[in-house]
């Protein structure tokens, strides 16, 4: 009796243990039949905001194309896995290396922090598994000659100023600038780009420094940076660290012309929430907004904050298009293979609420789409455009004023 009793109770733990394995993300029960595609995002951790943000526009992608009959390709429908990176290089590597070696995934999305992004797309290379990234900025991750490794809905960290160069050659003209930023990929690349670009220029860097992420005081190295003078600021930072640098300005009552920030946290409804009245006038550049013209956006924004209470930014609008993306490439691919996939990627022409996706081979990137920018700046609590000019919703406000006649 105790042998059947065992046997008995062994056979359920079996049977549990595989019906667990049988749960997925986003499309349902694992299947034979099934085309799955692996995630890999920030769900928990410190960049969580985040990387919630992008699943939740992911499934509401899914959703749309699912109510369409666009997620069923040869009979089989699309699965999306997700995995939790906790913004750690770490897990992301074995977060990418389960997808593709127990799961069966034909390829991999997702990647918010620069750092997690290179990770999962080295690995992808060296496994020859179709990888598009969502948001990781880096240079570096498609200038490596990679061919299994897509961007599309991310610029590149020294692309993000596209914009606002424009404006600042336009209406700003500075003599002089100070740049600070994150000890980051992301802020490190992006922090090279600008300094580029003001050397090209003849622009004075009178003040260049990074801190660590998540400092709480940056009151010292902002003494240090008014001493300087600079006409103008350029600041790359995620979302905290942005609310404090600006409070702590407003504290100190350091006045500049212009404060931009390099996209990021300087964009996020967390940011003004944070900062509070500090985050008046404080710009920074973007890659979405939703009063842009591409069909879709506004329909998006509306239905995010609906479903999810919240507004989100150019992160969820990545994520959105991301899904339409491989969507389209997988109706399209003539064999659901690691080649076949990557090479119906290539072919990719697709307009999404984040403009044009083509992945093209230009100034030693591979696989890289041409980003679109913007300038935005906040008034009143609202995150107004004010470049370029022909799609702006409110006129830029420059010089700002100091902090004490705001």
């Amino acid at each position: 009796m105790k042998k059947a009793r065992w046997f008995l109770l062994t056979l359920v733990l079996i049977m549990g243990l595989a019906l667990l394995a049988g749960c997925g993300d986003g499309g349902g029960a694992q299947s034979a039949d099934a085309i799955k595609v692996g995630i890999v995002l920030p769900i928990t951790g410190s960049e969580a905001m985040f990387g919630t943000m992008e699943k939740n526009s992911f499934e509401m992608a899914y959703e749309e194309l699912k109510a369409a009959g666009k997620t069923t390709v040869n009979g089989k429908q699309i699965q999306l896995l997700f995995e939790d990176d906790q913004g750690k290089q770490d897990v992301a590597k074995s977060a990418t290396e389960k997808l593709i070696n127990q799961d069966k995934v034909v390829m991999l999305s997702g990647g918010y922090s620069s750092a997690c992004t290179n990770v999962i797309a080295g690995s992808a290379q060296a496994m020859t598994t179709p990888f598009l990234a969502v948001t990781g900025s880096s240079d570096e991750i498609t200038k490596q000659g990679w061919q299994y490794v897509f961007r599309g809905t991310a610029a590149l960290a020294s692309k993000y100023t596209g914009a606002l160069w424009e404006m600042l050659e336009q209406v700003v003209k500075p003599k002089n600038v100070a740049i600070i930023y994150e000890n980051t990929d992301f802020g490190l690349s992006s922090a090279k780009g600008f300094r580029e670009d003001c050397q090209k220029r003849g622009i004075n860097i009178v003040f260049d420094q990074a801190y660590e992420h998540g400092a709480i005081d940056f009151k010292p190295m902002l003494a240090n940076m008014r001493n300087t003078n600079p006409e103008m600021v350029f600041a790359v930072s995620y979302v905290m660290d942005a609310a404090m640098i600006v409070k702590q300005m407003k504290e100190l009552d350091f006045n500049t012309n212009l404060f931009v920030g390099g996209g990021a946290g300087y964009t996020m409804p967390e940011f003004k929430e944070n900062a509070g009245d500090a985050s008046e006038y404080i710009s920074s550049t973007t890659l979405w907004v939703p009063s842009v013209t591409w069909p879709g956006a506004g329909d998006y924004f509306t239905n995010y904050k609906q479903k999810y209470g919240k507004e989100p930014d150019y992160h969820g609008a990545q994520a959105y298009a991301t899904m339409y993306v491989i969507a389209d490439a997988l109706s399209r691919a003539q064999e659901l293979t690691n080649t076949g996939i990557q090479k119906a990627l290539k072919e990719t022409d697709i307009e999404t609420i984040m403009g044009p996706i083509k992945f093209e081979d230009w100034e030693g990137y591979t696989n890289q789409n041409k980003p679109i920018t913007y300038v935005v700046q906040w008034k009143k609590g609202n995150l107004e455009v004010i470049w370029p000019e022909n799609v702006k919703s409110s006129d830029y406000t420059y010089p700002v004023p100091k902090w004490r006649e705001r």
